[in-house]
């Protein structure tokens, strides 16, 4: 299919909806494409000219899909005219056994050969595990959302410019770049974990009007480790690096600033002693190994669950299934009715609900059918159900016409019900003697165990996730992205609007933080007692589920089917883990394994080598 784009003359061919480019075939050759709907690449592809992402499109480049940019200098400048460029979505995650190549297809390449990947206004850039050499610019970004890890880029002009954006550098070799190794102005940049080496400026600073975030970086053997702008004023400090030596004057002697221009700012460092371990990329693959995997016939969202020596997960296809360690069926119920919400185990008994809002315990031994609890329907009767908690002899039910359920755990018999707003798609949670349920109206009800309410507030926006519990108090996140703390009798503490929506990923409390995911694939930690930043890690896909905290990490599931696994003290990310489909269930690490569903229909689960941020590095 041929269409012409006005006032510039250019033949542009469409690419069908998901087309991959197998490795099986012969390279594909495009030349001036404009890329229209979501694509997938794959294999060898040969570019000759300029190739665009619309706005709203997705191109997916898959692990091992070699790039090649034609040499073609049709405006004389000198440059390469090969140019990917985004105004949708970019996500290229390789990873270190199959990178993704980006490169130039002259048999004797050399820097600029082609011109750059060319990001304006994206939403999403995401290169992982990518190896990018021969360009003019690398990456030439503006107004850009982009995370670039573990990339191998060397052997440009450029290896990147950057400017009024957001962006993350994490974990990259960048080296042999003739110009400038990082070139930014005027952007929220995190610079941390990397190697940069033998450019001709490591790091310039045209001008900023934002904190920069340099550190954990091993700068050396650059004409300049650091230089500022020629017309910026501005002073900068910088801590944490290491500079190439352990002597402070000389390391300050690395940086270009108003001791070699008066006209300049000045900056100041307090470098690291040594070599900084753990920069540079990592191995992706270090503490996540494929164990067993398991295919349903339906969507995964619900998050696995553990029974004695159980593990259960329930599926889209109405079936609930117990696990043993190996990825062996034990038993598996069919009930006809679509399961969302995890389910749980308690006294030998398995509880978990459907879509047809039925309630069922089943013996885990088994599966056998205990007893079996229904409750009215109602106008929120659509999708996201909420787990069930086992709470000494009740179970309480979180029901979608807005009726918190609790039945006796022995035979079903209800025992009470609390109205707390409609619907509710949350688990509730307790303390032992109190209760903590959120609703779709931004209602927080907070009960003693006979259902009595003992104070509620009201947010702003819908409660779609279930409420953290920290020492001094509940609290809540609402659609809108507003955390608010409430103190024990019900009084506001603080609150923080983080910006995005979020949906039915929970804040998780530990050791007096607070981990907040947001469907704007950020990760935040914050001081419980305040609310005040500890870090943040961007540049994931949408997060729709609860974070996990094990063992001095963070797993998390993001709708880019990712699973990512971070730092809980440094918030690097210490692996990430690619399936078919969006992870929208909390993963859980029970038995040397990781254990997950996935929207690409399957229960994975991986193994897990070694115990902290070390061994997954």
């Amino acid at each position: 299919m041929v269409a012409t784009r006005l006032g510039v003359g250019l033949l542009l061919f469409l690419l069908p909806w998901g087309c991959a480019l197998k490795g099986a075939q012969s390279p594909r050759l495009l030349r001036d494409v404009e890329i229209r709907k979501d694509a997938v690449w794959d294999g060898r592809v040969v570019i000759d000219g300029s190739v665009k992402v619309d706005k709203g499109v997705t191109l997916t480049i898959r692990p091992g899909t070699d790039i090649a940019f034609v040499r073609r200098d049709a405006d004389g400048d000198g440059l390469g005219d090969g140019t990917l460029v985004v105004e949708g979505e970019l996500l290229a995650v390789g990873t270190r056994e199959e990178p993704i190549r980006f490169h130039s297809a002259a048999a004797n390449p050399r820097p600029g050969d082609w011109l750059e990947i060319r990001s304006d206004f994206s939403r999403n850039l995401q290169l992982r595990y990518c190896e990018i050499r021969d360009s003019a610019y690398t990456l030439h970004a503006h107004f850009t959302r982009g995370v670039i890890e573990d990339c191998t880029i060397h052997d440009n002009i450029d290896g990147c410019r950057l400017g009024q954006g957001t962006f993350a550098i994490r974990n990259c070799l960048i080296e042999k770049n003739s110009g400038k190794g990082i070139n930014f102005r005027n952007s929220d940049v995190e610079v941390s974990g990397n190697i940069i080496r033998d450019n001709g400026s490591g790091i310039f600073l045209f001008e900023t009007d934002r904190p920069v975030r340099i550190q954990r970086n091993n700068l050396y053997r650059n004409l300049e480790n650091f230089r500022l702008g020629d017309f910026f004023s501005g002073d900068v400090a910088l801590a944490g690096n290491w500079w190439g030596t352990a002597d402070p004057q000389a390391a300050a002697a690395t940086v270009y600033d108003r001791k070699r221009d008066p006209g300049l700012g000045v900056v100041t460092i307090d470098p690291a002693a040594a070599w900084i371990t753990g920069t540079g990329p990592r191995d992706d693959l270090a503490g996540l190994t494929p164990a067993w995997s398991f295919a349903t016939n339906g969507f995964v969202d619900a998050g696995p669950a553990v029974a004695g020596d159980l593990v259960l997960t329930a599926s889209w296809d109405g079936s609930l299934r117990a696990f043993d360690q190996q990825g062996e069926v034990r038993w598996e119920v069919a009930v006809g009715d679509v399961v969302d919400a995890t389910p749980a185990g308690a006294g030998g008994q398995v509880y978990f609900q459907s879509w047809g809002r039925q309630v069922y315990a089943l013996s885990a031994g088994d599966g056998a059918l205990v007893w079996r609890f229904g409750y009215p329907p109602s106008p929120a009767d659509d999708h996201r159900q909420g787990g069930i908690l086992p709470l000494g002899d009740l179970v309480l039910v979180p029901a979608w016409n807005g009726n918190l359920y609790a039945l006796n755990a022995g035979n079903g018999e209800l025992q009470w019900s609390f109205f707390a707003g409609l619907p509710l798609r949350a688990t509730p949670a307790s303390d032992g003697s109190r209760i903590f349920q959120t609703s779709g109206s931004g209602r927080l009800s907070v009960l003693d165990l006979a259902g009595n309410l003992l104070w509620q507030q009201q947010l702003p926006a819908p409660l779609l996730a279930a409420p953290a519990l920290t020492p001094e108090g509940p609290v809540v996140l609402d659609k809108a992205g507003l955390l608010v703390a409430f103190a024990a009798d019900g009084s506001k503490r603080w609150q923080r609007d983080l910006g995005a929506p979020c949906y039915y990923g929970a804040p998780v409390y530990a050791a007096g933080a607070l981990f907040v995911p947001t469907a704007a694939g950020e990760l935040w930690k914050l001081d419980a007692a305040t609310g005040a930043t500890i870090w943040r890690l961007f540049g994931a896909g949408p997060i729709y589920a609860t974070p996990k905290l094990w063992d001095g990490r963070v797993f998390f599931g993001d709708n880019n089917g990712l699973l990512h696994v971070v730092g809980a003290d440094s918030g690097e990310r210490l692996a990430t883990y690619a399936v078919g489909g969006e992870i929208q269930g909390t993963p859980l690490p029970v038995g040397g394994r990781l254990i997950f569903g996935s929207r690409d229909h399957q229960v994975h689960a991986l193994s897990l080598r070694g115990r902290g941020e070390e061994q997954l590095r």
